[in-house]
């Protein structure tokens, strides 16, 4: 049986009792900050706790393959599209709340600029650095997201997923049992479906807190091409030295296939020129890395996740 003809029994499953949306043939290109990635089989937006929980029982008993989108940084999709079920958390789980003084639950579909401004707003300080990602709460914990010497991993109290393997069980992964290193995190695997995270802030002044924010925005600005279509950091940071630094070396900036290009602002950022596909990016990805191979004798590693590719 095809990712597609199991993605159709998921919907046709889920058809009455499922209070979200599932859209057929949808575009991952409008999900994604590339704005590149070709039709989901079944895009599910689940609308709480009970559709996820319908949502990875039906997907887990037809044998669905199936991944997770937040604000679809840090993401690749393939021009032909995913074969299963992507999973849209950012519309319907995005809950934040708080319990004592500073521990914070937030659900996994929360994005970081809407936590940033909710943590301010509290006078709760730990995180401010990570300020301008564009990712969610959920991508920002699998992928340990960082900035400025602050991981998100480090706030973190809990993680509180739903893992797909013999069968679907809810689990509570301490910061130890979840594994962060730099850009990951080990004890959560390709089947877990993170829905909530406990984070330990601290207490700050609010003032200080708008300050160091509009200092890294600033920083983004000058440094970071923003005006255009991009994942993010597409390389992972070789040890002691950025891979901007490294890629920039090797005179690649402005290198360009098609509609994709190395930035010249920013060379550890691709940037979608108009048009650009995930083949050309995919190939000049290809290409970094044989240059700086070619020329600085290192082997860098993508950062970015590359979804629905045959090879």
């Amino acid at each position: 049986m095809t990712g597609e003809e199991r993605a159709e029994r998921v919907r046709a499953r889920l058809a009455h009792h499922f209070r979200g949306e599932l859209l057929q043939g949808v575009p991952l290109s409008g999900y994604t900050t590339f704005r590149i990635g070709g039709p989901a089989d079944l895009l599910a937006v689940p609308k709480g706790w009970e559709d996820l929980v319908l949502l990875a029982r039906a997907i887990r008993e037809e044998e669905c393959p199936f991944f997770v989108l937040g604000r679809g940084s840090n993401l690749l999709v393939a021009d032909e599209g995913f074969r299963g079920v992507a999973i849209l958390m950012v519309t319907g789980m995005k809950r934040i709340f708080k319990k004592g003084e500073a521990e914070v639950y937030v659900e996994s579909g929360c994005e970081l600029g809407r936590l940033m401004n909710w943590c301010i707003e509290h006078g709760l300080g730990g995180l401010v650095e990570l300020s301008g990602i564009p990712g969610s709460v959920g991508g920002a914990t699998r992928m340990n997201a960082g900035a400025f010497d602050v991981s998100f991993g480090d706030r973190v109290r809990e993680v509180r997923l739903l893992r797909l393997e013999e069968g679907v069980e809810e689990l509570a992964l301490s910061r130890t049992e979840a594994g962060f290193t730099y850009r990951g995190a080990g004890g959560i695997g390709r089947r877990d479906i993170i829905y909530e995270v406990v984070l330990e802030l601290e207490p700050s002044e609010q003032g200080e807190l708008l300050y160091r924010r509009e200092e890294v925005l600033e920083w983004r600005r000058e440094n970071q091409p923003l005006d255009k279509p991009s994942a993010g950091s597409v390389f992972r940071n070789p040890p002691g030295v950025p891979a901007g630094k490294v890629i920039e070396r090797c005179g690649l900036k402005g290198l360009r296939v098609g509609g994709a290009a190395v930035s010249n602002k920013h060379a550890n950022f691709i940037v979608n020129l108009g048009g650009a596909t995930a083949a050309e990016v995919r190939e000049l990805v290809r290409k970094v890395k044989e240059a700086v191979r070619e020329k600085e004798g290192l082997e860098l590693q993508e950062e970015i996740e590359m979804i629905g590719f045959r090879e």
